[in-house]
């Protein structure tokens, strides 16, 4: 009696392929059942693309219970629903005929342990990447005619602070775009993207994607999307190999396309520029003519009053502000911190810092922190009638 298995895979979640995956599963199910030398021991199915490695967790999942010896068989549709990166198939089918694991593709009646030219179904399998990579390329072309045409459907793609109406247009959320202005007012006040982090966590404020925390690439990433002011830009990125499936940030390698007054906006144009140029000013990453990428001695700290104030006595440059696994915030010698520096400063305590400020202003320094945080108070609620 051979263990068999059975690996179906279509490429989107749309209504007619779910039909045609649920047709395949029925089908290859009672093909089983019907040879009594045959016994159904799995079910493997993926909704992903053919190029895509990544997606295809049933189809890895399939072949580390090979690999176990628990399957003796492996029935699918054809040599394009297997793969169709000619390389992995090789890989892949000498693999299992390695551990005795045997393959029928039913469209091109080919198995496995019968097919004695390799050649053969490289061949077949190479026909069946270069239809996935026509397919492809024919999907690309179209999405470029749609951006150039205006009438892309990509432009009412929803983010965060929007919804989209029953017409499929983009409006805004009212709830989550008081969040976005949130956002972006607490950058222009001097807030760091891990301090906004902070405060939106400690308002209970939730992620986009539902989490308690918010990262700072996501925060810096809000900041710059020009849906805010109504704006779409579409081709920000593409994939210049299909086989690999990368995603890479288009610098002018393709057209983009700007969608002005695509939909109402959460954020006021100046404003919005106002923010890039404050983003630009804080940025301590600078990058030359030639690509040349160099990072300034200091950096952007958020409101910390110490941030490039202590220098070091042994190399000259600025101590950095760290906080430790442990939670406790620490200076270190940008020398000694960055990768290659030979720095052997010694790492000095916020706490013995802080002491020893305390010591030698003392009642000054307490009066200069009480002012900080008025005023702060004062910018986070501007309808306080109070005068500093």
């Amino acid at each position: 009696m051979q263990r068999v298995v059975v690996y179906c895979r279509v490429s989107t979640k749309e209504e007619l392929q779910q039909h045609s995956l649920k047709a395949q599963q029925e089908y290859y199910e009672k093909w089983v059942k019907e040879n009594k030398d045959y016994i159904l021991v799995g079910m493997y199915v993926d909704i992903a693309s053919g190029l895509k490695k990544k997606g295809r967790v049933q189809f890895d999942k399939m072949l580390k219970e090979c690999k176990r010896k628990r399957v003796d068989l492996i029935v699918t549709k054809s040599i394009s629903r297997f793969a169709r990166n000619t390389l992995d198939f090789l890989k892949t089918i000498r693999k299992l005929k390695r551990i005795g694991v045997d393959i029928y593709f039913e469209n091109e009646k080919i198995w496995l342990s019968k097919e004695r030219s390799e050649m053969y179904m490289a061949i077949m399998a190479a026909i069946a990447q270069e239809e996935s990579l026509a397919k492809s390329n024919n999907i690309k072309w179209g999405l470029s005619r749609g951006f150039a045409s205006g009438k892309s459907k990509l432009a009412n793609r929803v983010c965060y602070g929007y919804k989209t109406d029953k017409a499929g247009n983009l409006v805004v959320d009212n709830e989550t775009a008081e969040n976005v202005r949130l956002i972006f007012a607490l950058y222009l006040q001097g807030y760091s993207l891990s301090k906004i982090a902070k405060e939106l966590k400690s308002k209970g404020i939730k992620s986009p994607t539902g989490k308690e925390e918010w990262t700072s690439a996501a925060i810096d990433k809000l900041l710059t999307n020009e849906k805010y002011i109504g704006h779409v830009m579409l081709q920000k990125t593409y994939i210049p190999d299909v086989l690999k499936q990368v995603q890479k940030k288009n610098d002018g390698e393709l057209p983009r396309y700007l969608y002005e007054n695509n939909h109402i906006g959460i954020i006021e144009a100046e404003v919005f520029e106002a923010l890039q140029a404050e983003r630009k000013r804080r940025c301590n990453i600078t990058v030359d003519s030639k690509g040349k990428i160099t990072r300034k001695t200091t950096r952007y700290s958020g409101g910390n009053e110490l941030s490039g104030k202590i220098k070091c006595d042994e190399c000259g440059r600025n101590f950095r502000r760290i906080t430790t696994h442990s939670g406790e915030i620490v200076w270190r010698c940008a020398g000694r911190v960055e990768k290659g520096g030979n720095c052997n400063s010694e790492t000095v305590k916020q706490s013995e810092i802080g002491k020893l400020l305390k010591e030698k202003f003392g009642e000054a320094m307490e009066l200069t922190e009480m002012y900080r945080r008025v005023k702060e108070i004062i910018v986070r609620n501007k309808h306080l009638d109070i005068v500093v």
